[in-house]
């Protein structure tokens, strides 16, 4: 991408997915690799750990964590449940992988990009947007909180309210950039085009129910997560048809488990998005000049 100057008024959101955020990784490298960085950058949950790195520069550092932590205990499993109540080891990624590969904080915190961490309150059910640097307390609690699944994770604790996976409540930030008044909307999902979600079975609806059964609010939201998915699906869908959207989606379903163990197929998934992003540079870039 030559020549190219990227709009202020330009926002990347960036779906989660587990270890399908491989895809997320892989693409945001190859905007790294062409110096490609957009003003302001909303991830949720997956997509929010792949943000930091993305607004730090950090060139491969989302990819060389997972494929080099994978199989670590303190990173999946029950060690990093008990350490850092998640099966994902989230405290272990966020405070102690630092110490370990380095991370530039100085560019994620001072660099001149915006960073909205999105959550799902359990008292409100609604979502929160947490803004890098507009928060009392440590932003990285609210990427923590982001990426924090239900039944796998116990609540992140921020202010009066306690948080969870802000997939429950919005998937895609769409509504937040066009309420923010962002000209150019950029999304990369990790779901194929046409995907869309079916509803749960009575199994999964009863522990819904034994873990949040007081959290009705927080509980409506997690039984309607489909429905309001596929909405958002279809209104993406239209807003690309229009040109008012780029999207990059994975040109073939994702093949892999939400807690995938094959390091070879990760590193394959993030290749994937590394080449597909690629593919799209032309038309990304002739959509953001339009």
């Amino acid at each position: 991408m030559k020549n190219f100057a990227m709009p202020q008024s330009a926002a990347l959101l960036l779906e989660g997915g587990s270890l399908r955020g491989l895809y997320t990784a892989g693409a945001l490298d190859t905007l790294m690799e062409e110096d490609l960085y957009f003003p302001a950058v909303a991830g949720v949950s997956a997509g929010a750990l792949n943000g930091v790195n993305y607004v730090a520069h950090e060139l491969g550092r989302s990819a060389s964590i997972n494929l080099r932590y994978r199989k670590d205990p303190r990173y999946f499993g029950p060690m990093a449940a008990f350490n850092g109540g998640s099966l994902f080891g989230l405290n272990f990624m966020l405070r102690d992988i630092p110490q370990m590969v380095p991370f530039d904080s100085e560019t994620f915190y001072h660099g001149g990009q915006r960073m909205v961490a999105v959550a799902t309150c359990l008292q409100t059910g609604k979502a929160a947007y947490f803004e890098k640097g507009k928060t009392d307390f440590d932003f990285l609690d609210a990427v923590r909180a982001s990426a924090s699944l239900p039944l796998v994770s116990v609540p992140v604790h921020i202010g009066k309210f306690s948080y969870l996976d802000g997939g429950c409540s919005c998937p895609i930030p769409l509504e937040w950039a066009q309420t923010e008044g962002f000209a150019k909307i950029v999304i990369i999902t990790t779901r194929h085009k046409g995907f869309r979600k079916t509803m749960p079975g009575q199994r999964m609806i009863n522990l819904y129910d034994d873990f949040y059964g007081d959290k009705t609010l927080f509980l409506a939201t997690l039984l309607t997560q489909e429905v309001r998915y596929n909405a958002l699906m279809d209104q993406i869908d239209a807003l690309e048809e229009a040109g008012k959207i780029f999207v990059l989606r994975p040109a073939q379903p994702i093949e892999i488990g939400r807690f995938e163990k094959n390091t070879e197929r990760l590193l394959d998934l993030y290749n994937r998005g590394r080449r597909e992003m690629r593919d799209q540079l032309d038309a990304l870039q002739t959509y953001l000049e339009a």
